[in-house]
């Protein structure tokens, strides 16, 4: 039996099909409180982003180096990320999150530091962004496990869609504001208010209450955890659609979302605006990401979920290109609300296909492992900084929309699993 069942609202029969509410998920309560802690978490991750980026680009005027500070916070999911997954699929995953919480609040803190005193070697911002991307490691697969808890099967969909809504909404909250206050206060206290935040959302989820069939041996050694994370790795290479699911977010992970790391020089150099000009377009992508969201949480159970995935990996790509060709600001800020919100969907339609094609009992460590697969977006972020360097960020961003485009028509032209999930 579904755990999610026992709180669900009572069903009445009904003659005609449903229309699917966009917002169905928020008749549970332990849902709306992981949304409410989610969001000021994400406010204060997309907040230190924005920061310590721009930090790193004015510090060192290296667009690679800039670029590599997103490297740096994605390249030890490669390894942590399986761990991460058993984890949360052994211990209550609402205890875990605070927990997660409370240590990258500490982390940005310490960069706070850093850039109080001021520096001319970059490495101990590296070492705390690694650390942090460690413990996301942890906190991605137990959120995303949580809130498949939590909902019926049926309303998962709509769970996941609408907590992206509220993530990527506070994201783009947190990239303009973060950008303003750095631009007028410092780049200090904008990491300050980023913890802070990031704090908060530790406390919410405190309240969540555990449900009950998801609490797991707590006793564990850490062994049985390297166990537990070995068999989830060989159980999704043996299903055909999650290891092309893993492949796909692996491949749009490189080559799409690195993008990012390299924004802060396309708004400095490009479209000559400062930290503030930085988070209007990081609010843009974030308010296409809110419509791309709001999207799917209104297609409800969503039949043809493979060939959509791909249609919007193909749209993300092209809009890429379109980025990469703007001549100003404003169409700038047009063409990254259309990569916004394709990234979003792209995100909430893995999610959804992951965990629908594992049993329970395996859906943290999925999500571990789509953490995994997008811990290879170092080579992106390297890859793009190095490019944007040597021949300029336009050709870094329009050559890598232009391989996510390709690779995605090419997936949906040979892959029957996608083409069927």
């Amino acid at each position: 039996m579904d755990p999610s069942q026992s709180q669900s609202p009572p069903q009445k029969r009904r003659l005609l099909p449903r229309t699917p509410s966009p917002f169905a998920a928020f008749r549970y309560p332990a849902f709306r409180l992981v949304w409410i802690s989610s969001n000021f978490v994400a406010l204060g991750i997309w907040a230190e982003r924005l920061a310590v980026g721009w930090l790193v680009l004015e510090q060192t005027d290296s667009v690679l180096l800039s670029a590599a500070t997103f490297a740096a916070g994605s390249a030890p999911s490669i390894i942590a990320a399986p761990v991460g997954g058993a984890v949360a699929d052994r211990f209550p995953r609402n205890r875990l999150l605070p927990i997660t919480a409370l240590i990258m609040a500490v982390l940005i803190l310490l960069i706070t530091l850093v850039a109080l005193n001021g520096f001319s070697n970059p490495w101990p911002i590296f070492v705390l962004i690694a650390i942090h991307g460690v413990v996301n490691s942890f906190d991605m697969p137990a959120k995303q496990g949580l809130i498949t808890d939590i909902v019926p099967r049926e309303s998962r969909m709509n769970a996941i869609s609408v907590h992206s809504v509220g993530t990527r909404s506070v994201s783009a909250i947190g990239a303009l504001a973060s950008g303003i206050i750095a631009e007028f206060f410092g780049v200090p206290t904008a990491l300050l208010a980023a913890a802070g935040s990031i704090l908060i959302g530790g406390v919410v989820v405190l309240f969540v209450p555990t449900v009950r069939t998801t609490v797991r041996q707590t006793s564990a050694s850490m062994k049985r955890i390297f166990v537990d994370a070995v068999i989830g790795i060989r159980t999704m290479i043996r299903i055909p659609t999650v290891s092309t699911l893993l492949w796909m977010a692996i491949v749009v992970e490189i080559f799409g979302f690195a993008y990012d790391s390299v924004m802060p020089a396309m708004a400095r150099d490009e479209l000559n605006v400062a930290e503030s000009g930085l988070g209007t377009l990081r609010f843009a992508a974030g308010i296409g990401a809110v419509a791309g969201a709001i999207a799917l949480s209104f297609l409800g159970d969503f039949s043809r979920k493979g060939p959509l995935l791909l249609g919007i990996a193909v749209g993300y790509g092209i809009g890429l290109m379109g980025v990469a060709a703007s001549p100003n600001l404003i169409t700038a800020l047009l063409l990254v609300t259309m990569v916004g919100a394709a990234a979003s969907m792209f995100d909430a339609m893995e999610w959804t296909l992951l965990q629908a094609n594992v049993p329970n009992r395996l859906r943290g460590r999925v999500i571990g492992g789509w953490v995994f697969a997008i811990g290879f977006g170092w080579v992106g972020h390297l890859a793009m900084g190095a490019v944007g360097d040597a021949f300029g960020v336009r050709w870094a961003i329009g050559g890598a929309g232009l391989i996510v485009a390709a690779a995605s028509l090419i997936a949906l032209a040979i892959s029957p699993v996608l083409r069927r999930a």
